[in-house]
């Protein structure tokens, strides 16, 4: 079986996609987990591309590598499409004009639909702004509030843990999450288990950040989803939106003299490692209402992509 990919990158959440009319039906979650296999291309997150069947311009189906299933939605995969689509030829297979100076693609997912708009000039793509709408709309659907671990507050939003690591400094002294020593991966692991046993569900999807930035932005944050895997993703679009519903929810953006109605931008040390914050950034543009977010959109720093061929499986 031999499969066209495109591989590529947001601060290190590394993506792999796929063209659904080259892979038999049936086998896509399979055909996925082979492809983002440390033996063949490697990845966090497939994403499989197909004509549309509604009002977007293409469809996805998104695979995550440590669940093992479909997923709704990846903010990292619609970075790295943005920039496949111009880059790597992906816009002319299925039909999608590039325009300069603005591309706006709509991506139909299982979250919704998700509209990418892409800076384009020379025939490059530049910055990517995803619209997490979608998204958005799923984290309440699915139920936003603060949950109480042993001896931590959290927040859970939607499929989401957030937690903010002062928390933790607080009742672990140990945990250091510049280094992630073995105390902080030990005490991650733990909440993380309190959090799948009080919600009920096999949560992968967790978000932690803290309000000491050292390169001037807002916060800094990472993703340990799933420690015993090595799961751990320096960047993470849905991570993102989840950590801003978190602050807005949590007075947390109060505190720091952020209107509750208006429009509101947090800017996210991340990147580059597996540890709390990075030298890349991620800003988020979220509009409250009453203090809570209604719109969301973000844009990575560094998105690239790092290769373009077939593999054989």
């Amino acid at each position: 079986m031999r499969i066209s990919f495109v591989k590529g990158h947001m601060g290190g959440n590394t993506i792999v996609v796929l063209c659904g009319d080259e892979v038999p039906r049936e086998t896509e979650i399979e055909v996925s987990l082979r492809a983002m296999g440390h033996t063949c291309v490697s990845g966090h997150e497939a994403g499989i591309l197909y004509a549309p069947e509604g009002h977007g311009d293409i469809k996805a189906k998104i695979v995550g590598f440590t669940s093992r299933r479909f997923i709704s939605a990846c903010g990292g995969f619609t970075q790295v499409l943005g920039k496949a689509l111009v880059e790597a030829g992906l816009a002319e297979r299925f039909g999608i004009p590039v325009i300069e100076p603005v591309t706006k693609v709509h991506i139909e997912t299982d979250a919704g639909l998700v509209e990418v708009a892409i800076e384009v000039s020379g025939g490059k793509a530049g910055k990517v702004t995803t619209d997490m709408g979608a998204f958005l709309s799923e984290c309440y659907d699915l139920g936003v509030g603060p949950v109480r671990l042993p001896g931590v507050n959290a927040m859970r939003v939607g499929k989401f843990l957030v937690l903010n690591a002062d928390e933790v400094r607080a009742a672990c002294q140990e945990a250091d999450f510049d280094k992630m020593n073995t105390a902080a991966l030990e005490t991650l692991v733990r909440l993380q288990e309190g959090f799948k046993a009080i919600t009920g569900q096999e949560n992968l999807d967790f978000a932690l950040y803290d309000w000491h930035p050292r390169q001037g932005g807002d916060l800094r944050a990472v993703y340990p989803h799933s420690i015993p895997s090595g799961h751990v993703e320096p960047a993470c679009g849905t991570g993102t939106v989840a950590i801003g519903v978190a602050c807005a929810e949590s007075g947390e953006m109060d505190d720091r003299g952020v209107p509750d109605e208006g429009p509101a931008m947090l800017r996210f040390e991340t990147g580059g490692g597996p540890n709390l914050a990075g030298p890349e950034v991620t800003e988020l543009s979220m509009t409250l209402r009453r203090g809570r977010p209604v719109k969301a959109r973000f844009s990575h720093s560094k998105v690239e992509v790092t290769a373009d061929g077939r593999i054989w499986l």
